[in-house]
């Protein structure tokens, strides 16, 4: 069944076991087959890898990537971290958890509407930021560079000891728990008797698609990785950053093999009109499957991955008997601010918007 000897794979000179690691994920996360989905779409054999189910926060993907790069902030003996991503990133919020799992202190740079914007009430992820003691910065994104930069430079005046994880910790430590992620995938699939043809997954900063591309040609697993892109970029921009990620691992994590760039598949007709806006094909992902098999995935960058995996099977893109693995990546806890949209639709009535007041789009 499988393409190729573990033994044989370059998986196995790879830097991955050297590297600095802080245990913050419950692993592996549990494949399940959606045999509901599936007969409702009439295409594919689909199974979803739970890495909404990761143990960190309300779990998600970025807890992977968090184990090697809070591993490299401690190692370094950091004392507080600097981020930042969108206002109700799920980003922020699985690594003000793990900065506080591990006892650091977290400064959050949020993208938002206005400078020192703040939201009529607390809710989502900005919630659980609240909730953990983050220090919170909102600024417009064309000033987000240079506010991370200010803090980097605040925080060593100040006696302290920074450590900078940029968006969505797409660099090539953060790339290394999808590596790894990979190869918990490839054992799973033996231990199921399955070969995946198909891994479809969101798409934004590129880290995740990084490392899952590179994981799969170092195994040799046959497993083509699909990402539907959740932000506003072209296709050929979204696959020379998962590109330019690759390349800077290769010292990083000592991958021995060369990955062409018709590995980084990347759509981007699901994005609904950008970043957190919502859209008919999102909110029906969303309620799809959570009809038909009883989980949950939130209206921006789960939905947009469904919704691409929907109309691929809907368009007869997959073979009937092609295994498509759907990688659940968290986040659903952002259900909650698209409460009215969810609700209107549900209803058969029009959305009362479709770009939240938190988005610096709404301005």
């Amino acid at each position: 069944m499988l393409k190729r000897p573990v033994g044989d794979s370059p998986m196995i000179g790879m830097k991955l076991g050297s590297l600095p690691r802080a245990r913050l994920a419950c692993l592996p996360t549990p494949i399940q087959e959606l045999p509901n989905l599936s007969k409702k779409l009439g295409g594919p054999r689909i199974w979803v890898k739970r890495d909404d189910l990761t143990g960190l926060a309300f779990g998600g993907n970025k807890a992977r990537k968090l184990e090697y790069l809070m591993g490299d902030a401690v190692a370094k003996k950091a004392d507080v971290i600097v981020t930042g991503a969108g206002f109700h990133s799920n980003w922020c919020t699985q690594t003000a958890a793990a900065a506080k799992k591990l006892g650091l202190d977290i400064v959050l740079v949020k993208n938002g509407p206005k400078d020192g914007w703040e939201p009529a009430e607390w809710d989502g992820n900005h919630l659980l930021h609240e909730l953990m003691g983050a220090e919170i910065k909102v600024v417009r994104p064309e000033k987000f560079k240079d506010a991370l930069d200010a803090e980097m430079e605040a925080q060593r005046k100040a006696g302290r000891t920074p450590y900078f994880i940029p968006v969505g910790g797409s660099v090539p430590l953060g790339a290394a728990g999808y590596v790894n992620a990979m190869l918990e995938t490839f054992n799973q699939s033996s231990d199921l008797g399955v070969d995946f043809d198909y891994l479809v997954h969101g798409t934004g900063s590129g880290g995740t698609q990084a490392g899952l591309v590179m994981g799969a040609r170092a195994l040799n697993t046959g497993t083509k990785v699909i990402g539907a892109a959740v932000g506003w970029t072209s296709k050929e921009e979204q696959q020379a950053g998962v590109n330019k990620i690759i390349k800077d691992s290769h010292d990083v994590l000592g991958l021995d093999v060369e990955i062409p760039l018709s590995d980084i598949v990347v759509y981007n007709e699901y994005v609904g009109g950008g970043y957190g806006f919502i859209s008919e094909e999102k909110v029906e992902a969303v309620k799809l499957l959570a009809e038909t098999e009883g989980i949950f995935i939130d209206p921006v960058y789960t939905a947009t991955a469904m919704a691409c995996l929907i109309d691929l099977c809907r368009k007869r893109k997959f073979k009937k008997r092609d295994n498509v693995l759907f990688l659940h990546t968290g986040g659903a806890v952002a259900l909650f601010p698209y409460r009215a949209p969810l609700r209107a639709y549900s209803e058969g009535k029009p959305f009362p918007w479709t770009v939240p007041d938190w988005s610096p789009q709404s301005t």
